[in-house]
């Protein structure tokens, strides 16, 4: 399942993904727009009661004093106080967050209500300990409360904390003892800002997102992680139920800094790029698509263009002739041909062995690609982290393929 991230400008781009029936949900975020305007066009346009609404608080912009919340500030669940060990000691704090963040969402009308989350750099931090006490709260107050509702708990966390399997493996012994009360649960990993590659990701670290949704599915929970790219390929493969991603890359990829977690400078123009799952990487239209000689064209075109409703503009060559929007609907149409393939196997070894097809196809295309007469060269390394990682992770389980 794909799910919209909500974002900045959504309305046509959600509109235009419903008419193309591109996603199965949406993931609000009240921090970018007024709830009311969000409610109102919801009341009017069926759309959005025919997909899974669900809302991320983002109650752990308080953790960060010089966070901007923008319209989170607004709302009565969020804390009017930072959120620091003060206010964690406080069981009333944490009620009263709770309470209100299931009010919230009650009103929102959304299908799946989700527990406040704190920001963890590592699975051993001391906010551990009260991030189960909220979910234990969270659990209780929906019982006295008789909500009908999907329950999710939600985390986020620092890339760096996947690497210690250790600390991971903690955390989800301890989890355990209350999973069961739980239909599932959202991940949003805060990714390093120091990587030029877009899709690059770390395969010791990929490695260990591998195994935390696997073990999350064993405990019989729904997984769905948020700001998702085309990493989340791999992500299926290994059982991931659902990922939220966007238009704008920052809805692809979470960080501090984009995030206004942390201070950050301006980010530069945007180009256009074309979603290419035969090569598993996002071209820049202008300068690695019509870039390419006439007589190569026939070639890598069939190398990078994947059935999408924007290939006969790309054919024909005219960038000015491309809108941004069309930009949007190509990526999320690429990716859903691919998700749609992997959740249609029934096995993890089914689907792990179709994505590492796609891997090798994509790592074969990308080199055919560089061996040309082309004016640019594509950086292909992600493939072979993205195998690393699941190389590993088929060792550590025992899976044969």
């Amino acid at each position: 399942m794909i799910f919209a991230q909500h974002g900045p400008a959504w309305k046509p781009k959600l509109e235009r993904l419903f008419s193309n029936q591109l996603i199965d949900g949406v993931i609000w975020d009240p921090r970018e727009e007024r709830v009311e305007r969000i409610k109102e066009i919801r009341s009017n346009d069926d759309n959005y009661s025919s997909v899974e609404n669900m809302v991320d608080l983002k109650v752990y912009y308080k953790q960060f004093p010089s966070s901007i919340p923008k319209r989170l500030s607004e709302l009565d669940y969020f804390p009017e106080t930072n959120i620091d060990r003060a206010f964690l000691r406080n069981t009333d704090n944490l009620e009263t967050l709770v309470g209100k963040s299931i009010d919230f969402q009650i009103d929102f009308d959304v299908d799946v209500i989700m527990a406040p989350s704190f920001y963890l750099y590592s699975f051993n931090d001391r906010i551990v300990d009260k991030l189960f006490d909220t979910w234990e709260i969270f659990y209780e107050q929906l019982e006295e409360k008789e909500v009908d509702k999907r329950k999710y708990v939600s985390i986020i966390f620092n890339e760096s904390a996947l690497e210690n399997k250790s600390y991971i493996a903690d955390f989800l012994d301890d989890f355990s003892d209350i999973a069961q009360k739980f239909e599932g649960i959202y991940i949003t990993v805060d990714r390093e800002n120091n990587n030029n590659h877009r899709h690059d990701f770390n395969p010791n670290r990929l490695n260990g997102m591998l195994q935390l949704i696997y073990d999350l599915k064993n405990l019989g929970l729904r997984v769905v992680i948020g700001y998702s790219g085309i990493e989340s390929v791999v992500y299926f493969a290994v059982g991931a139920d659902a990922v939220g991603t966007g238009w704008f890359y920052s809805l692809r990829n979470f960080n501090k800094e984009q995030k206004g977690l942390e201070p950050v400078d301006g980010m530069g123009r945007q180009k256009k790029r074309y979603t290419s799952m035969k090569m598993l990487f996002e071209l820049a239209i202008e300068d690695e698509i019509l870039s390419i000689p006439d007589h190569l064209k026939g070639v890598l075109h069939d190398k990078i263009l994947t059935g999408c409703e924007l290939d006969t503009k790309i054919i024909e060559g005219n960038v000015e002739d491309i809108n941004l929007n069309e930009i949007y609907q190509q990526y999320f149409e690429a990716l859903k041909q691919v998700v749609d393939t992997i959740n249609e196997k029934d096995s993890i070894e089914e689907k792990i062995r179709f994505v590492e097809q796609l891997l090798d196809t994509a790592d074969s295309n990308i080199k055919d690609y560089n061996d040309s007469e082309t004016l640019q060269r594509i950086n292909g390394k992600h493939i072979q982290n993205y195998q690393s990682a699941l190389d590993q992770f088929k060792e550590d389980n025992f899976i044969f393929i």
